[in-house]
């Protein structure tokens, strides 16, 4: 597995450079990049173009149709044949029709920004991803090579010394699993870079993205500085704002449309026949004029009024389910990202004195003041929390996601937000 996995980042590093240009972007540019190049993005755009023929369509009146009675023989002789016109005529149809066929089109319209949206918050995501492993990767770069600075000081040390031996396999046993353990990281980063240029999903395939900050332990990163206002300030503006409440609204009004369809389909339709009417001898000659009703006798359209009905009364179940579980939502995502802002301040000031106890403890196994072993003990809790910090920061930034995603607001928030409030 080892072999494999250093085989693959070797012919990665090797290959990439000759098959892609390397370009280094920060978050924001990402996702101006993805919503205004995104190949999928932009096919579920044409939706909308599609739609609108619909709504054409959907206003379409009824073509008319020729009709002739030809008498042949002689029949004909005395007695009328028949040429003209009929032209079906839909009463209170067509209007209700088009109204149905514009509603979901804004449903459609919604959803795609609902779409955008959710392509911000994956490109952010796959973006911060890619930060997060470059911070794994430094933190176990940074571990190895305290553990190759153990190894020389174990070799370094007088063989004569007690535990020697021990001492130096120990040294060189952890040194060549670190090695192992950063061989898999640097994969990891691969594969996380790889998935944030398929997120981004862009025509243009010679350009490799990497985010631009190395680790997330850089000073005042512009990724993490984040401020929200009050919880109440978010509730409103998700009651307001969120694109599945809006979403929500369309299939209620999608649905009230499209009851109305179904009720004028009770209404009987018209067709009115004219034309040339003339006998074979041409004794006579002039016109006809006519009509009849399309009437629902047989069949009354009540089902198709009754399941309106309740889809009608499903939609506007489904639209205050959704507002109480969003409120729910809501609360568990801001408290989320308070604690975790909370513990990442609390971490920085954990991190400096746990630098300086394996300093210290560093200094004191080269004067032959401690063991290997009690070294190994500081040092493992030293990663840990290393590890916890880089995790709080994640669990602050995606609890920052979860919330734009359920505000439905990709700008969060701005003034103008705030002042329609």
């Amino acid at each position: 597995m080892r072999k494999i996995i250093i085989f693959l980042i070797t012919f990665i590093t090797i290959a990439l450079p000759s098959f892609a240009e390397i370009v280094e972007i920060s978050a924001d540019d990402a996702v101006h990049l993805a919503l205004s190049h995104n190949l999928a993005l932009q096919a579920k755009r044409k939706e909308i173009e599609v739609l609108k023929q619909e709504v054409k369509m959907a206003n379409a009146l009824k073509n008319p149709q020729i009709q002739s009675n030809v008498l042949m023989g002689s029949v004909g002789k005395s007695n009328a044949s028949q040429a003209g016109l009929a032209i079906p005529v839909e009463i209170a149809k067509r209007g209700v029709r088009k109204k149905a066929a514009i509603a979901n089109m804004r449903l459609l319209e919604n959803q795609i920004r609902q779409e955008e949206l959710n392509l911000k918050i994956e490109v952010m995501n796959s973006y911060f991803n890619v930060v997060y492993m470059k911070s794994v990767v430094a933190i176990l770069k940074e571990r190895e090579d305290l553990f190759k600075n153990m190894k020389l000081l174990a070799e370094g040390k007088p063989k004569s010394s007690p535990n020697y031996e021990i001492e130096k396999l120990q040294s060189d046993i952890k040194h060549k699993k670190q090695l192992i353990l950063l061989n898999k990281a640097k994969a990891d980063l691969l594969y996380a870079q790889f998935h944030f240029n398929d997120v981004l999903n862009l025509k243009d395939t010679d350009k490799m993205y990497d985010t631009r900050e190395d680790t997330l332990f850089q000073d005042d990163i512009t990724l993490l500085q984040i401020e929200l206002p009050d919880y109440k300030t978010i509730e409103n503006v998700a009651m307001k704002f969120s694109y599945s409440i809006r979403i929500a609204d369309n299939n209620i009004d999608k649905s009230q449309k499209e009851l109305s369809v179904a009720k004028h389909k009770v209404i009987p339709d018209v067709t009115v026949l004219g034309g040339y009417a003339f006998t074979g001898d041409g004794s006579g000659q002039g016109a006809y004029v006519g009509g009849y009703l399309d009437l629902p006798l047989f069949y009354t359209y009540r089902p198709e009024v009754n399941r309106a009905k309740i889809v009608l009364e499903r939609a506007k179940i489904d639209k205050l389910s959704f507002e109480n579980k969003l409120k729910f939502a809501l609360k568990e995502d801001y408290n989320q990202f308070k604690y975790a802002k909370e513990n990442m301040n609390y971490y920085k000031d954990i991190l400096q004195e746990s630098k300086k106890i394996l300093k210290m403890s560093e200094q004191r196994y080269a004067q032959g003041k401690t063991t290997l072993l009690n070294l190994f003990i500081i040092e493992n809790a030293h990663q840990e929390m290393l590890n916890e910090y880089i995790s709080a920061m994640q669990v602050y930034y995606n609890s920052y996601l979860d919330l734009m995603h359920n505000m439905g607001h990709d700008i969060l928030l701005d003034e103008s937000v705030l002042e329609d409030l």
